[in-house]
């Protein structure tokens, strides 16, 4: 079986936000929408949690290595805060479905980030 290694960001760790210095070692991928639908609450930075009326989320996919996860896994209090789980995701530049770690919320809090958009796209 292959260790999976990727995960995909959608708040602070991407490009142009200020944990992105995280994942520096990190190789990028490339930019992808969430097969699954969420509710984005916005707490200061973006909490993901599963709603199938909700929409997919667009972010960025990254290679990482396990000392990365360490890093990303402290972030995101991985287990008390967020909750590191495999999901299916659309990336804009491969032609076949990727699957990937990310971060969801356990016990959502915050205001209901709203966009009239059919994808999130966290700023």
């Amino acid at each position: 079986m292959n260790k999976n290694n990727k995960l995909f960001v959608y708040g602070t760790l991407k490009r142009g936000f200020g944990n992105n210095m995280i994942l520096r070692n990190s190789d990028f991928i490339g930019c992808a929408t969430t097969k699954d639908s969420f509710d984005v609450y916005d707490c200061g930075f973006p909490c993901a949690y599963p709603n199938q009326d909700g929409k997919r989320l667009y972010g960025e996919i990254y290679e990482l290595t396990d000392e990365d996860f360490i890093f990303t896994d402290s972030l995101e209090s991985n287990g008390s805060l967020y909750q590191r789980e495999i999901l299916k995701f659309d990336c804009y530049n491969l032609d076949y479905i990727v699957e990937a770690w990310v971060y969801i919320i356990i016990n959502p809090f915050g205001s209901l980030y709203e966009t009239n958009s059919d994808i999130i796209n966290w700023k």
